[in-house]
């Protein structure tokens, strides 16, 4: 047997005992952390300079909050006609134990229209990449082969333009009469980046950032929807609230003297937020559909490369929803996040899209079953793909490797 059930399952229930007693341990953190964030409620400003000052030199990540810290808006009314297009994507990886050096981006595209109109239409579309020019990112003498964290910026790309090009089928006539909505399934920072090097950064933002330049041109706003995130900006700058020495007047940010004891075992003022997420700062103010304040992510990712495109104009800005046992995030554009009635656009919609999906947005669902690739679907793939090079007489072998993965011997 593969796997021993018996002994997982002693495992499964010492891990059980263990995060338990963290949940009891934690939720007295959590109510100081949460009450120190809104005690600073008319301190934006300050905390607003200290996150500048501070982003380049602390360890961790930081949020620049926007609106007031205490900020909670009800859902917006929901407008009785509105439309929107979604799309995501999912892969077949390079495989260099495969016949062929090859990869698959398949891309689930939706269209939604509600209303006295109902409309809906839920296509795929796979691109197989195999060109030299598609397997790598060249400069010079320099090839950076585009696979793991590359090939997934790559599907974000694709799925990107496969949503531009539904704006122009569908919701470029829509934006005229009722409101519409483009959205996307994960984070619009393009996080895998952020360590790459410039002519990287270039190669992908280049043609995503031109994408968001094209929705912004059709005035179509457009959000990403992040379900259960992990994010820790905001509690970044909940760190600095605990820090004794923040001190904006002599522009030195965030240098603890309290994080020289850490060698000496004493634990820095700030330590309480330890474990914690951006989610549990929020948690208990936020009831069903109401929405946090917007804040703009400090990550390096996006000050220093999104906001040297298009003056800055796509720079992305967050705020935490409730949706039902948890707390969704909310990303968009600044030129989204600018307009008051763009955001109450996309508060309403994507709640509205949860609450018809039963805590999920229905659209990015159906995207989702429009992309997926199957374990069925892989083999097929693969089977035509050896076919088609014995046709055209190349060598359709896989590894050695892979063979014997493929059939078990003692």
């Amino acid at each position: 047997m593969p796997l021993d059930l018996t002994m997982l399952g002693q495992q499964v229930r010492r891990m059980s005992t263990a995060m338990a007693a963290r949940v009891d341990a934690t939720s007295e953190r959590t109510a100081q952390v949460a009450a120190r964030f809104v005690q600073e409620t008319g301190n934006e400003a300050h905390w607003r300079e200290a996150v500048s000052l501070s982003r380049k030199t602390a360890s961790w990540l930081f949020a620049q909050p926007h609106e007031p810290l205490d900020t909670v808006c009800d859902v917006p009314p929901l407008p009785t006609d509105y439309a929107l297009a979604a799309t995501d994507g999912s892969q077949i990886e390079r495989d260099r134990h495969g016949p062929a050096d090859c990869y698959l981006i398949n891309t689930g595209r939706v269209y939604l229209r509600y209303g006295e109109q109902p409309r809906a239409r839920l296509t795929s579309e796979p691109n197989l990449y195999y060109r030299d020019e598609d397997m790598y990112i060249i400069k010079g003498a320099q090839r950076t082969a585009i696979e793991g964290n590359y090939l997934s910026v790559r599907r974000d790309i694709d799925e990107l333009l496969a949503l531009t090009v539904l704006v122009d089928e569908f919701l470029i006539d829509d934006n005229a009469t009722l409101p519409v909505l483009a959205l996307q399934d994960g984070t619009l920072i393009r996080w895998a980046l952020a360590g790459a090097d410039t002519f990287v950064q270039d190669y992908f933002l280049r043609k995503y950032l031109e994408g968001l330049a094209h929705l912004r041109q059709r005035g179509i706003p457009v959000a990403s929807y992040i379900s259960r995130p992990r994010a820790t900006e905001l509690l970044g700058t909940v760190r600095l609230m605990f820090c004794p020495d923040v001190n904006v007047s002599d522009q030195r940010g965030a240098r603890c003297s309290e994080c020289s004891d850490v060698k000496a075992g004493r634990e820095p003022s700030c330590s309480i937020c330890n474990d914690l997420v951006d989610a549990d700062v929020l948690a208990q103010r936020l009831q069903e559909g109401q929405r946090g304040p917007l804040c703009v992510s400090m990550s390096r990712i996006n000050i220093e490369a999104y906001n040297n495109w298009h003056g800055g104009d796509h720079l992305i800005y967050f705020f935490y929803m409730r949706v039902g046992r948890e707390l969704a995030r909310i990303e968009m554009p600044r030129w989204v996040a600018l307009n008051a009635a763009l955001v109450d656009r996309v508060h309403a919609l994507i709640y509205d899209q949860c609450v018809r999906g039963q805590g999920y947005p229905v659209a990015l669902a159906r995207a989702h079953e429009q992309a997926i690739v199957r374990s069925a679907d892989r083999r097929t793939f693969q089977r035509i793909v050896e076919g088609s090079l014995l046709r055209a007489e190349l060598p359709a072998t896989s590894s050695r490797k892979q063979e014997k993965k493929e059939r078990t011997a003692l």
